[in-house]
């Protein structure tokens, strides 16, 4: 059996957050000694860092940086799937999914299905117009479903974008009524916590919606803003929000889930260290990745 060989790409970046420390998380990851025990006995899973993209924070929302920002990530992207990698991006912020789910769109053929599970507190699809903070970490979703405002749809490298049935939002508790109707505008499928205790509680229906998702396309990814999960679980992040998705439940899913090789990459984001309580959140994003890759 050929080995896999997980390449990760940390991204040292705050541009599109009000928080400069979540620029050091991603780095913080690379250095863990959680990061050394990556690997499974046999060698079969491995991990390979390549050297990080560090982002100048001090221009806080600049789109010309984005623009650069995303670009480096989407090349990224389109090598691994190019040479067949599965990837992993550690992001500081999660503007990074612009670049991130670019370089999938870009690389998988047309008549390829591919499905996109965004899992977050929040539903990330405000636009320069109806952001009450301006923070591009707000702001992905809305890009990558081609709805920005020019300037800001500029930064997006995708050369189409990602169709609305094919997002899956899962774990949202905070948004505000512009990213809802510009969602059901697009027809993305939105689980949130309400939604999903009525269908039977975290594990089971995120097993459930990972498991349809892999049988119903082509491929498919991840991407996990750590705010998604309790605070009491996860600390360390940016914008914190009451309650959440329990870190045991989201195990528990991933863990009763085989992801074969139509999963091709998972992306973290928001893992702020400035924030954490005795390294819980550091030590819950290598569990997570565990829970998938090994």
């Amino acid at each position: 059996m050929q080995n896999k060989i997980v390449q990760i790409l940390t991204v040292a970046s705050s541009i599109g957050s009000p928080s400069d420390s979540s620029a050091k998380g991603p780095l913080i990851l690379k250095k863990s000694t959680y990061a050394a025990n990556l690997s499974t006995a046999d060698n079969s899973v491995s991990f390979n860092w390549h050297e990080s993209l560090v982002v100048a924070n001090n221009d806080k929302n600049s789109l010309k940086i984005l623009k650069k920002q995303s670009s480096y990530i989407t090349q990224f992207v389109q090598q691994q799937i190019e040479d067949e990698y599965p990837f992993l991006i550690l992001s500081g912020d999660h503007s990074s999914a612009i670049g991130t789910w670019s370089g999938v769109l870009n690389s998988l053929p047309v008549e390829s299905s591919f499905a996109l599970i965004w899992i977050d507190a929040h539903m990330d699809a405000h636009t320069l117009s109806t952001s009450l903070t301006g923070n591009l970490h707000g702001m992905p979703v809305s890009v990558l479903l081609g709805e920005a405002e020019h300037d800001l749809q500029e930064s997006c490298p995708a050369r189409h974008s990602l169709q609305g049935k094919n997002l899956y939002m899962f774990g949202m508790r905070s948004y505000e009524a512009d990213e809802l109707v510009l969602l059901s505008k697009n027809a993305v499928n939105v689980f949130d916590c309400k939604r999903i205790e009525q269908e039977g509680g975290t594990a089971n229906v995120l097993k459930e919606l990972i498991q349809t998702v892999s049988r119903c396309y082509d491929k498919f990814a991840i991407s996990l803003d750590m705010d998604a999960i309790d605070p009491k679980d996860a600390p360390g992040v940016t914008v914190r929000e009451a309650t959440g998705l329990l870190a045991a439940d989201v195990i528990t899913a991933l863990d009763e889930t085989a992801f074969g090789d139509n999963f091709i990459g998972l992306e973290i984001s928001e893992f702020d260290p400035a924030l954490d309580i005795a390294g819980k959140t550091e030590k819950l994003v290598f569990e997570l990745v565990k829970s998938i890759y090994l």
